[in-house]
């Protein structure tokens, strides 16, 4: 029986070793461990114009003054196309115009004329009737003749494709030489002056893009802050997002660059793998002279950081708290 006795008290003496030195856990104050709980989604850096210049008569590629890479200007001359057949056109229609005037002034010569026979009774009211119509006809031929000049004209400048604005040509399918049609593809033009970040914005998240106070571009290392311009009420029905548009308030990167946009939800947040769960409810473990103290958070949610509002000093267990219960004794490591 006393060996029995020896045996038992050997057997606790770990046991209240163990009891009486505590859980082993970490603690760290509160303001080392809150953190700035930030989302972020795709984003790309977009031309205001990426415009496609098209031929918009059909003519012989004569020559090309911008080839793929080039920096151009506004109204700069891109492309001319072969203008004989429309200078020809314009100077028929020219030639038609100024026939419809002498015809005009005839017209005009017999009218006067036949005023002065009229007013002696020397013509009939309809030989008069009909050198007035003469007139008139005389005059709607100029009105047609003067559409048809612009007409020629116009497609004669037609024949210059210019830059429809600042930008670099990004491709070329024109070729010297080459007949080209109406609407045919010759060059592509890509705006470099005035972009925007465009983004993709989960619905669920797109309204915090209103309150945040934080919005950057991150790309290759390198981040630029943004502000939002546009945030589309359409929603994707396939992909449940919504379109966001961004400036750059000061130095930006590249047309085309790609990366990631940034926003802050919560600054000074508790992070979501140090919250805990006891007896269904959510909250943090703090070490409270030599305890561990289970503080429940009302606001908590399983998987997302939460705003507390506990001094910064307050001491947080950071490691061991997978046995934790509220009360028990720890020993700090």
């Amino acid at each position: 029986m006393r060996l029995i006795r020896i045996l038992l008290v050997c057997l606790c003496l770990p046991a209240l070793s163990w009891a009486q030195a505590g859980i082993n856990v970490r603690a760290q104050t509160l303001g080392e461990v809150l953190v700035d709980f930030e989302r972020r989604a795709p984003a790309e850096v977009k031309a205001l114009n990426d415009s496609s210049i098209s031929a918009e008569v059909s003519a012989v590629v004569q020559s090309v003054h911008a080839d793929v890479g080039k920096v151009v200007e506004k109204g700069e001359l891109l492309l001319e196309l072969n203008k004989n057949d429309y200078r020809l056109n314009l100077e028929q229609a020219e030639a038609n115009l100024a026939s419809s005037q002498a015809r005009l002034d005839q017209a005009l010569a017999k009218l006067n004329r036949a005023q002065k026979l009229g007013d002696k009774q020397y013509i009939s009211a309809d030989e008069l009737l009909e050198r007035e119509t003469d007139v008139m006809v005389s005059q709607a031929q100029i009105q047609v003749n003067e559409v048809a000049v612009a007409i020629a004209r116009r497609n004669l400048d037609k024949c210059s494709l210019r830059a429809p604005f600042d930008g670099v040509v990004v491709e070329r399918m024109a070729q010297v030489g080459s007949f080209v049609r109406n609407g045919d593809p010759l060059l592509a033009v890509t705006q470099v002056d005035q972009f925007e970040l465009d983004a993709e914005i989960p619905d669920s998240q797109a309204d915090e893009l209103l309150n945040t106070d934080f919005l950057h571009f991150e790309s290759r290392g390198e981040s630029w802050p943004v502000e939002l311009l546009r945030l589309s009420p359409v929603i994707d029905a396939q992909a449940r997002t919504r379109k966001a548009r961004f400036t750059f308030g000061g130095a930006a990167p590249a047309v085309g660059r790609s990366g990631e946009l940034v926003w802050r939800v919560g600054a000074g947040m508790l992070p979501a793998n140090l919250i805990s769960r006891r007896d269904g409810i959510l909250g943090v473990f703090l070490l409270d002279g030599g305890k561990a103290r289970f503080e429940p958070l009302p606001d908590a949610q399983e998987g997302r950081p939460v705003r507390v509002n506990l001094p910064a000093g307050t001491q947080v267990i950071t490691m061991g708290r997978e046995r934790l219960q509220d009360g028990v004794a720890v020993s700090v490591q």
